[in-house]
């Protein structure tokens, strides 16, 4: 159902933009419904989390329960952290290809003259927000529950910033075409989960990080202990993973932004609300920000500018919390891991 907004002023030439009443449209002017769909959402994450809870505890938790607590309790959160980022990132990349021939202000605002053709990737861009929301939100309750492990204060502003986001934008129903490249930014984050179970083998007596190591070509140190294996492996990890973060939230989320900017400043926006239009604008730059600080970082670490995270014997801190998340947390191994 199509229900005429505002119409545009008698000197625009822009399309009316009007508020699309889909299947997955948010609605904040219902609030029961509002609640029980980002229940709904909420507990699509969460209950697959606490299984994944109780398959670590169970296999991993000692007969105590006290044995690998740090592991068994931030395990499940970086499992779903995986299987969200292929999710939205694959679903990023299906509403960029179905909007990249769309006119333009279908890119930005649903308008009188958006075909229905569009109208179900907007069905498809509603029920991701959905998605997206509600892991989110579950996910944010797990960081302050366990604050710092799973990340800090950058890593709540992140969720909260993309919380606010989403509610304004979906309810507005605006930036339709920008929430696809933001959402190919999360393709970067897998590896952080392969990066941080890395860090979790190199602290066990298994002798499986060394069998990877040597499967994948390492030799010399690499091979000496588990740690050092897991530690390489890590390494090689981290340095796909800045490549992978350049490429997806320094380039794309940059073209994307540039593209954004220029038809903000040649006024193709000004039927959007300008409350929800400046909001989200000043959210999606300060995500911006948040990504350069990051990639900042990873550069510093990188280069070992920064004292990064070595320790005596060059050794990382196995923490979960400080550096888990965007730096190189693993030393640089001797002669890239390799034999003279």
């Amino acid at each position: 159902r199509l229900e005429t907004g505002a119409m545009p002023s008698a000197k625009s030439v822009l399309p009316a933009r009007i508020r699309y009443d889909g299947p997955y449209s948010m609605d904040l002017g219902n609030p029961a419904q509002f609640s029980m769909c980002l229940l709904q959402y909420v507990m699509l994450w969460e209950v697959p989390r606490f299984l994944f809870g109780w398959f670590f505890r169970r296999r991993w938790g000692g007969k105590d329960g006290k044995a690998n607590e740090e592991f068994t309790s931030c395990a499940p959160s970086y499992v779903m952290s995986f299987v969200h980022a292929i999710v939205v990132g694959g679903l990023g990349i299906l509403v960029l290809s179905g909007l990249w021939d769309c006119p333009l202000h279908d890119k930005f605002f649903i308008n009188d003259a958006t075909p229905p053709q569009t109208l179900k990737i907007v069905d498809v861009i509603e029920r991701t927000n959905w998605v997206f929301f509600g892991y989110m939100m579950d996910d944010l309750a797990h960081v302050l529950a366990r604050y710092p492990k799973l990340g800090k204060m950058d890593m709540v502003a992140h969720h909260l910033v993309f919380i606010v986001c989403s509610i304004l934008a979906g309810y507005a129903q605006i930036f339709v075409f920008p929430f696809s490249w933001l959402l190919i930014g999360e393709l970067s984050t897998p590896l952080l989960t392969v990066k941080w179970f890395l860090r979790q083998s190199g602290l066990g007596q298994s002798k499986r990080p060394i069998e990877w190591a040597r499967k994948l070509g390492f030799k010399g140190k690499a091979l000496e202990s588990t740690y050092e294996a897991a530690s390489a492996i890590e390494y090689k990890v981290s340095e796909i993973f800045v490549a992978v973060f350049f490429v997806v939230r320094v380039c794309a989320y940059g073209a994307g932004l540039t593209h954004l900017s220029l038809h903000l400043i040649a006024g193709d926006l000004a039927n959007v609300p300008p409350w929800p239009r400046y909001t989200v604008l000043g959210i999606i730059f300060a995500g911006a920000a948040l990504n350069g600080h990051w990639f900042r970082i990873m550069i510093t670490k990188a280069l070992g500018l920064g004292g990064g995270s070595k320790r005596k014997g060059g050794k990382a801190e196995a923490n979960s919390g400080e550096d888990a998340m965007y730096t190189f947390s693993a030393a640089k191994p001797e002669n890239n891991g390799k034999a003279d």
